[in-house]
């Protein structure tokens, strides 16, 4: 199996997270109408506020998507990851992740769901679990280290391509 090149796996995964990203402005769409058309008389301070920490969750998803196609895209078509632009694309990801982790803590304490937090549980509609902060924040510092590995990555690539 290729993993990266022109049809390769790297291949299949831009052209997923090309749909991920038209899918998920679509559903941005969908859902943002609903919001505002089923509560237009009863908007309340709490849901515009709610409704903002959506608004920036979402665009902050959609753009780590984004920069994720702008990563696997280098592995298609020049086939050389360690570039700075996937060096900038990592430190976006990561700072669009704590972004993400902070509504959601936010939002936890908005909502009130402190009150009723379970770390994880059954019911009739699956598992669910209230981590989603935790999963965002440690994908964040996670991704903080693999920035810096690339950053590494290209400074020796950089020194090995100028040395004779």
């Amino acid at each position: 199996m290729k993993y990266y090149g022109k049809s390769s796996l790297s291949s299949f995964l831009k052209n997923v997270l090309d749909i991920m990203i038209v899918f998920g402005v679509g559903l941005f769409a969908v859902i943002s109408k609903r919001t505002l058309f089923s509560t237009v008389e009863s908007v309340t301070p709490t849901l515009a506020f709610v409704y903002g920490l959506f608004i920036v969750g979402s665009f902050s998803l959609i753009f780590i998507v984004y920069h994720l196609r702008n990563i696997i895209k280098t592995l298609v078509h020049p086939a050389d990851p360690f570039v700075r632009s996937n060096v900038k694309s990592l430190r976006r990801i990561w700072f669009l992740c704590f972004v993400i982790s902070g509504c959601y803590f936010i939002n936890f304490f908005i909502n009130a769901s402190y009150k009723s937090f379970k770390l994880i549980y059954l019911d009739t509609m699956g598992i669910h679990t209230d981590l989603e902060f935790f999963v965002f924040f440690f994908a964040g510092l996670f991704i903080v280290v693999l920035e810096k590995v690339f950053q590494a990555a290209v400074e020796y690539k950089e020194d090995n391509d100028l040395t004779i």
